[in-house]
């Protein structure tokens, strides 16, 4: 794309015709006293569901093609009624989407906040949503939680609300007992470190109650730069090439089973040329890093890819 701005859908508004109730904006529409929030979390989590009752404003993602702006950070702006101040709504594409990879969407999210600094602005909050109906955290739900953490960085987890949703879909004591499990289990570290844990009942009165509490905690807080631990560029370099060798881990376990079950020769072919794709990959990667520093996970990449060569 050749704008200088990340893509923010087909159909966002110009300044001058921005209303008072909600608008979907581009990021040079937000202004610097906006209340910005950020709304995070895997394919099918609720959050255009809780943007929509948040705001007002039903945006609608389509995937019927690769170009659909299903992909794009949609931002909505909107005043709150309670404080009369504006907020701004991050709508990011869900982890584990059809079209793109977390690498894909997490430097996505991070080009957006990158360019949001620039401009001067400064994250208010962000919403990790999580459904109460999962029953269990699988691999896919962890993995997006530690992708999520290190997006984050461990300074900025007192401005993240932990929101559990569809809580209309499950019986009470059921989801009592799970949110339970997420907060003395999966997200004990990170309220210990700050995140607050909320849960939206799909309803427009426990969303808009979500919002304001931000814009409350925020008042009481100016000043707290939050993007500056979310797009250090080493932590993102970082987590990239985790995710990376992740991906290797994956692709070799791939190609050991397709061996052992004497799959035909083409898949192996694929198979392995993703691999080595992905190896010239690491390899970049772990060139760029040793011009700056060693560290353990180099050394564990070193023997890993090399045999400790």
């Amino acid at each position: 794309m050749d704008s200088p701005h990340p893509n923010m859908g087909p159909e966002t508004t110009p300044r001058s015709q921005i209303s008072e109730e909600h608008a979907m904006v581009n990021i040079e529409d937000v202004e610097l006293d906006d209340i910005v929030i950020a709304v995070i979390g895997p394919t099918g989590s609720g959050k255009s569901t809780f943007v929509r009752l948040a705001s007002g404003h039903d945006v609608q993602r389509t995937t019927h093609t690769l170009t659909s702006f299903t992909n794009d950070i949609l931002a909505i702006r909107f005043r709150d009624q309670e404080s009369g101040r504006h907020v701004v709504l991050v709508d990011t594409p869900g982890f584990d989407d059809a079209f793109k990879s977390d690498l894909d969407i997490l430097n996505m999210i991070s080009d957006w906040l990158n360019s949001s600094y620039k401009k001067g602005l400064r994250l208010s909050g962000i919403l990790y949503l999580h459904r109460i109906t999962d029953n269990r955290m699988a691999g896919t739900l962890l993995k997006n939680l530690r992708v999520f953490r290190k997006l984050c960085g461990k300074d900025a987890l007192d401005k993240v609300y932990l929101t559990t949703t569809m809580w209309d879909e499950v019986d009470q004591s059921t989801g009592e007992r799970r949110l339970e499990e997420l907060e003395t289990e999966y997200w004990r570290s990170m309220v210990m470190q700050g995140a607050q844990v909320v849960r939206c009942q799909n309803d427009e009165y426990s969303a808009k109650k979500i919002i304001q509490q931000i814009v409350s905690q925020e008042a009481a807080r100016k000043g707290v730069v939050l993007q500056r631990q979310m797009t250090n560029l080493r932590e993102r370099k970082e987590i990239e090439l985790e995710m990376l060798v992740e991906g290797q881990i994956e692709l070799l376990t791939k190609i050991d089973k397709a061996r052992k079950a004497a799959s035909d020769a083409s898949v192996l072919e694929e198979l392995q040329k993703e691999y080595d794709d992905l190896a010239v990959k690491v390899d970049d990667k772990l060139c760029q890093k040793q011009k700056h520093s060693s560290s353990w996970l180099e050394d564990f990449l070193r023997f890993f890819l090399h045999g400790g060569k």
